[in-house]
């Protein structure tokens, strides 16, 4: 494997095999000749999503605001116009309107 670049999708679909099979990371590390690390953070995201597919290489996803958001920021803005961004990124999570994945 190229160091730095994304384990291939069978390495890592049998990662979670092994592991569902009982499976210690540091064995399925010396087995596939991959590092303990590297097991590690792909269970972990297996785990979170359910997915074993790699994350974006560098760059940054823009963020898009649903109109609903907006409102909602304004609506928080208007009634405590001293509001920080951090009080509005925990409301906006508190009212269900974001989840922690899409939250501005």
């Amino acid at each position: 494997f190229v160091n730095g670049r994304p384990v291939p999708n069978a390495i890592r679909l049998r990662i979670v095999e092994l592991a569902q099979l009982g499976i210690r990371p540091c064995d399925i590390s010396r087995q596939l000749r991959v590092s303990h690390g590297c097991v590690s953070k792909i269970l972990a995201r297996y785990n979170e999503t359910g997915s074993i597919l790699p994350g974006a290489i560098g760059g940054s996803k823009p963020r898009v605001t649903t109109p609903t958001v907006v409102k909602h920021i304004r609506t928080y803005k208007q009634r405590d116009p001293g509001i920080f961004a951090w009080e509005i990124r925990d409301r906006l999570l508190a009212d269900g309107v974001c989840d922690k994945y899409n939250v501005p």
